[in-house]
């Protein structure tokens, strides 16, 4: 997965704002439409982050 950390000129409104702590997470709309949840584990090593991004994607009958 790729991910677009510059935002200047982006055209953010179709996006979910989510707010936790002091992390502001942009929710792609098909993300919502298909995900039950979302979980984002963030850890710490000396001066290092790591994030990863889980979904639960949302049974549909078939």
């Amino acid at each position: 997965m790729s991910v677009d950390t510059y935002l200047k000129g982006k055209n953010l409104s179709p996006y979910q704002t989510v707010e936790q702590d002091d992390v502001k997470i942009l929710v792609a709309p098909k993300l919502i439409q298909w995900a039950a949840a979302v979980h984002l584990d963030v850890k710490q090593f000396l001066i290092f982050k790591s994030f990863r991004v889980g979904a639960e994607h949302k049974h549909a009958p078939t």
